[in-house]
C-alpha cells in the first residue's frame, strides 16, 4: 500500500488519505530537507503543491506528485489516477486522522466513559487510535467525506 508525506499546506489531503487507510505523514514543523530524506528512507510519495519541492525530490530521485488544485477532491483524484489508489466507502482500514495511528475497534463498553452522552446513545461503532488513544466513531461529518470521495 502506498505511504504519503504531505507537504505543509495540504492538511486536510493528509486527513483524508488517513481516513482511507493510507499511512500519512504531514509537515508541520519539520524542515524541507527533514521531508525528503524521511521520504527516501522510508519509501514515501511526497504529495506537494510546491514546484521547487518537486524539483527537488526529481533531483533526489523521490516518487512525488505536483497538485495544482486546491480543492480536496480535485487533489485525491489526481493522488488516486497517478498511483492506481485504492478508494471505497466506508474505509476498511482507517488511520488516526490526528496522528497518523492505527486504529483499533471498541465495543461501546470500553469507550463509554470517554465519550460524550448524546454520542454514546446515538453511535454503536467506535476506534481507538493505537498512538493518541483518541476515539473517533462515524458521525456526521462522514456525510462530507461520503460525497467528497462520491466525486472520484
Amino acid at each position: 500500500m502506498s505511504k504519503f508525506y504531505t507537504d505543509s499546506m495540504l492538511g486536510k489531503l493528509a486527513r483524508f488519505l488517513r481516513f482511507l487507510g493510507y499511512d500519512t505523514l504531514y509537515r508541520r514543523e519539520q524542515t524541507v530537507d527533514e521531508m525528503l530524506e524521511a521520504s527516501k528512507q522510508n519509501n514515501r510519495i511526497v504529495v506537494s503543491s510546491s514546484r521547487s519541492i518537486i524539483q527537488l525530490c526529481k533531483k533526489n530521485d523521490i516518487q512525488q506528485i505536483y497538485l495544482k488544485s486546491t480543492e480536496v477532491s480535485e487533489q485525491l483524484k489526481s493522488i488516486k489516477d497517478k498511483f492506481d489508489l485504492n478508494v471505497i466507502y466506508p474505509p476498511i482500514n482507517m488511520r488516526c486522522s490526528v496522528c497518523n495511528g492505527s486504529l483499533t475497534k471498541r465495543s461501546k463498553n470500553e469507550v463509554i466513559n470517554r465519550i460524550l452522552e448524546g454520542t454514546a446513545k446515538n453511535y454503536e461503532e467506535f476506534w481507538e487510535c493505537d498512538s493518541c488513544s483518541k476515539i473517533f466513531w462515524l458521525g456526521s461529518h462522514w456525510e462530507d467525506i461520503k460525497k467528497t470521495i462520491a466525486e472520484l
